[in-house]
């Protein structure tokens, strides 16, 4: 089985506007969950000035905007 990929921006705007805590979600996933995920943190995805809102997430090459840590947890587990 192929993994998810997830990349979470952690740039200024998007560290800024919460993305730590992003990381701190996919940090305390349960190993069951996390060892399915293929994930990074990237400095900047440079999409902000594409009307994205920060924090930005890609998971599995699409972006995700204005993502909040119940949203990132529910869109891992609904790809899951």
């Amino acid at each position: 089985m192929e993994k998810i990929k997830v990349e979470i921006c952690v740039g200024t705007m998007c560290h800024i506007m919460g993305s730590h805590a992003l990381v701190e979600v996919i940090e305390n996933l349960p190993d069951k969950i996390k060892n399915k995920l293929d994930y990074k943190f990237s400095p900047c995805f440079n999409v902000c000035n594409e009307a994205k809102t920060p924090p930005v997430v890609k998971i599995n090459g699409n972006y995700y905007e204005n993502v909040t840590p119940k949203m990132l947890d529910q869109l891992i587990r609904d790809i899951i």
